[in-house]
């Protein structure tokens, strides 16, 4: 099962405790205390799968989460390391709402899939800004709406505690995102660790032949094999450094591709 599917799945097990329980019943979930002294810790993490309330808006929530989070996890990610990334962002939106819920208003209420939601929608957003909606539009353009609705929704409501939790979350987990090697269109933002440098191909030993005229090279030679080798080094790597899911689909497809010339060969 995906990172995406599990908390997809998570989601709908939230939505059926809200259908048995109510409201009040899942209310230990979400993150909604009245100050910090009372905060119970688990519901840092466990906010976005609590429905004390529900909505279209909570299932749609759902959709998008799984539609994006899905390409991302698929192309960029891998399962473990888009896991490890939501919980980054779970644990920075939750932070957030904590300080600025004591700073401004105790009263705060953060529940359901809605805002974890926004930030993946951001993010693939922010990775592809050039990919294309219905009606031909720009992927930053639909990200620009968002934002904008998210803001005077927040602004209307004078939800102000929310509104500077999504305004900092957007920012701080830009920088987290940029930490897991995605947003390189943003140079500008920050990598406190720089990317893997993959290790230079050690040049092949030349085989030692024990009779027989000695084979001259040229440009007339074909330098295939080498740049196969190179690589499928490259890609080893990547996987030693990193772990297997951090290759991209084509990736691991270049990677049977090149091992199944090398067998033949």
């Amino acid at each position: 099962m995906t990172t995406t599917w599990l908390v997809v799945f998570a989601s709908i097990v939230g939505l059926v405790l809200f259908a048995i329980l109510g409201g009040g019943g899942v209310l230990g979930l979400a993150l909604v205390q009245p100050n910090i002294a009372e905060l119970k810790l688990w519901t840092l993490l466990t906010w976005p799968f609590a429905y004390p309330q529900f909505g279209i808006f909570d299932v749609l929530a759902i959709f998008f989460f799984w539609y994006f989070g899905s390409d991302l996890e698929r192309n960029e990610l891998g399962r473990v390391r888009f896991a490890w990334l939501l919980v980054a962002f779970t644990a920075v939106l939750s932070v957030l709402a904590v300080f600025f819920g004591a700073v401004l208003d105790p009263s705060y209420a953060l529940f359901g899939l809605g805002m974890l939601e926004m930030m993946v929608v951001l993010l693939w957003i922010a990775q592809w800004p050039d990919r294309m909606f219905m009606f031909n539009i720009p992927a930053w353009l639909f990200g620009v709406i968002l934002v904008g609705i998210q803001l005077i929704q927040y602004l209307g409501y004078r939800s102000f505690v929310m509104l500077l939790v999504f305004v900092v979350g957007m920012a701080v987990n830009a920088f987290v995102a940029r930490q897991f090697g995605l947003l390189d269109k943003f140079a500008w933002i920050p990598r406190v660790a720089g990317p893997a440098q993959p290790r230079a191909p050690k040049p092949a030993k030349a085989k030692k032949r024990k009779s027989g005229p000695t084979v001259v090279t040229g440009p007339w030679e074909s330098s295939t094999v080498s740049k196969d080798d190179q690589r499928m080094d490259e890609l080893l790597d990547k996987i030693h450094a990193q772990g297997a899911d951090s290759l991209t689909s084509k990736e691991k497809k270049e990677l049977m591709q090149l091992r199944e010339r090398r067998r033949r060969g």
